[in-house]
């Protein structure tokens, strides 16, 4: 695995959202395989977001992991073990998320592609200012503020509120922030 300062170099940079969009369809084929053949997905959107918080802590967990291990640890096989719990984590949360905003969305009649473009300008806005110097470094940040937002979701799908499909984007965005950390860690783009 790569340094983290070289990662999160290579994070810090103007991100096109046709870049975003693509690397977002990735990762939600990437979740697919979260869930396993035999499971039916839940077809309630607060359901589908809880079926996401135990990858979501599990998201955290590794990310704090990823950044306090020392580089020569990293650089020997647990880093990319921990990356890849990174990815597929936030992955099969992204896909789960993304799930929960197209039951709402089909309950509520609206489209939820619409909100994804402020999913991918969010992304790209905080990728651009990705750094591992932040207190929390970036990663652990976004991390975290999915489980955030996801419980802010949750309690929003509960009340009927209508910023739901808001804070299921907000959570999708900072997904879409990891996996681009994910994606760009073993190689770079």
């Amino acid at each position: 695995m790569r340094s983290l300062e070289v990662i999160y170099r290579d994070l810090a940079r103007p991100w096109v959202l046709d870049e975003l969009a693509a690397s977002y369809r990735a990762a939600y084929e990437r979740g697919v395989s979260d869930m396993s053949a035999d499971e039916t997905p839940p077809d309630r959107p607060i359901t589908l977001l809880a079926t996401a918080i135990p990858r979501l802590i599990s998201l955290a967990v590794a990310a704090n992991v990823l950044h306090i291990l020392p580089a020569a640890v990293l650089d020997a096989a647990i880093g990319n073990d921990i990356l890849g719990t990174l990815d597929a984590t936030a992955a099969g949360s992204l896909h789960r998320c993304h799930q929960a905003l197209e039951a709402h969305a089909g309950a509520r009649d609206y489209d939820a592609k619409e909100w994804l473009p402020l999913a991918y300008e969010q992304a790209a806005d905080w990728l651009e200012h990705a750094s591992a110097a932040a207190d929390p470094p970036a990663q652990i940040d976004h991390a975290q503020q999915a489980g955030r937002y996801a419980a802010v979701a949750i309690g929003s799908l509960d009340r009927n509120a209508p910023n739901a499909p808001e804070a299921i984007t907000d959570t999708l965005a900072h997904l879409l922030t990891v996996c681009a950390f994910a994606d760009t860690a073993p190689t770079g783009r």
